[in-house]
């Protein structure tokens, strides 16, 4: 189980293409807290990873802010 920050919630929610599955297990865990499982978390993780490929670098290909933070989402979203 891995624990989300509202705002990681918030961001992912803002920036991802979530199923609805997803999108409605992000939105009730900002509302009553709560942890995403496993599966969810490698799901979340490799939208991540798409969404660092469309808009996560500038022209120089270093990490944006969007990159960064979707870079911070992908270690956390790690399960080994």
């Amino acid at each position: 189980m891995i624990s989300l920050s509202s705002d990681e919630i918030k961001f992912m929610l803002m920036i991802l293409q979530l199923t609805p599955d997803l999108h409605q297990v992000l939105e009730d865990i900002s509302i009553t807290g709560g942890a995403i499982n496993d599966d969810q978390a490698d799901e979340l993780r490799d939208l991540c990873n798409d969404q660092l490929d469309v808009c996560g670098y500038d022209e120089h290909y270093k990490l944006n802010e969007n990159g960064k933070k979707l870079e911070l989402l992908v270690d956390k979203l790690f399960v080994g």
